[in-house]
């Protein structure tokens, strides 16, 4: 890779991340006012285990996925890369789907362990992300590995936008029922 394409890709992926970031911290005000501090704690109580469990399923993985890609490009070998990504998937199919039924079978024990039943809600609706997370990791792993980052970028924006656009209104439909309800809509929309 040029350093001229290697800066353009750095430049590409550091402002969708700033732009992610910033929407990102957008979702939270308005949440908090739609779910109240109840429903806050509900929302946050997933994410502690979401987070171990997603850096299980992606540690590394789309960092190699690149490598295999880039190397096989490289070389002018694009069958090659073609079935690394396909495998890639298939792989990040099964991890996802493995630790997806882990967190939602554990979810009621997750939630009893932290101190707040009410939480399994969220912790429930959280769950199904974790398959389509490590699924997205291939694709950026591939796409990153053909030196392509506006694929990425895209996602990260699209990602938050959604978050951000789904998860308020799915809370302002369902906080009526009760703050545990709002924070697990909230957390559909994230998903």
């Amino acid at each position: 890779m040029s350093r001229k394409s290697f800066v353009k890709g750095a430049a590409i992926l550091a402002a969708a991340g700033l732009i992610a970031k910033f929407i990102g911290a957008m979702f939270r005000i308005p949440l908090m006012n739609i779910i109240g501090s109840t429903g806050m704690s509900y929302y946050q109580m997933a994410y502690p285990t979401y987070s171990f469990l997603l850096i299980i399923s992606t540690a590394g993985i789309p960092t190699a996925i690149s490598k295999l890609v880039a190397e096989n490009i490289a070389l002018r070998n694009y069958r090659s890369a073609h079935r690394v990504f396909q495998l890639s998937v298939r792989l990040m199919l099964y991890i996802g789907l493995i630790t997806f039924v882990i967190f939602a079978a554990g979810s009621k024990l997750i939630a009893r362990a932290m101190g707040s039943v009410e939480a399994f809600y969220s912790i429930l609706a959280l769950a199904p992300s974790l398959l389509f997370v490590t699924l997205i990791s291939a694709f950026r792993g591939y796409f990153q590995g053909m030196q392509d980052m506006t694929p990425t970028a895209a996602s990260q924006i699209v990602e938050q936008v959604g978050k951000l656009v789904l998860g308020l209104w799915f809370a302002s439909l369902y906080i009526s029922k009760g703050p545990e309800y709002g924070a697990a809509a909230a957390v559909v929309g994230v998903t």
